[in-house]
């Protein structure tokens, strides 16, 4: 298995399947995918991802940073879930953004997930609010 960037249509399947089953798979462009600086990256297995992660640069007006970036869309398929692939995916794109000089990254964590950030070195913020159709979340930082 290897990490490798993707295109935005590479990270859609995994998406849909984990994140948003609900969802048709056309709304799974998401408008900051093809912004510049953005990028997309998965863990490849046999010419397959099986998790995927992308990376936009996106201010959050309850943080300050003057290079912000929001990690969206981190998604692993049930069969490789706690192998510790959403760990190398996420360090892989931090060293990303230390590439391209960003100062902040951030997340809308899901409830489930907040441990995960918090293992990483992300601070919670604020409260716990529900994103419609898809559930509870806690936004989540690291200065970088």
């Amino acid at each position: 298995m290897h990490i490798r960037f993707a295109s935005p249509e590479e990270t859609h399947a995994l998406r849909q399947q984990v994140l948003r089953p609900m969802q048709a798979m056309e709304e799974m462009e998401w408008p900051q995918d093809r912004n510049p600086g953005s990028f997309h990256i998965g863990v490849e297995q046999d010419s397959e991802l099986v998790a995927v992660a992308s990376f936009l640069p996106e201010r959050n007006p309850m943080l300050k940073g003057e290079r912000p970036y929001r990690v969206r869309g981190m998604a692993t398929a049930a069969p490789f879930r706690r192998a510790g692939l959403g760990a190398r995916l996420l360090r892989f794109g931090m060293d990303g953004l230390l590439d391209r000089h960003a100062d902040l990254v951030w997340c809308h964590a899901r409830q489930r997930a907040v441990p995960f950030y918090a293992r990483a070195g992300f601070t919670r913020l604020g409260s716990l609010f529900e994103v419609q159709d898809i559930g509870i979340h806690l936004l989540m930082y690291q200065p970088l």
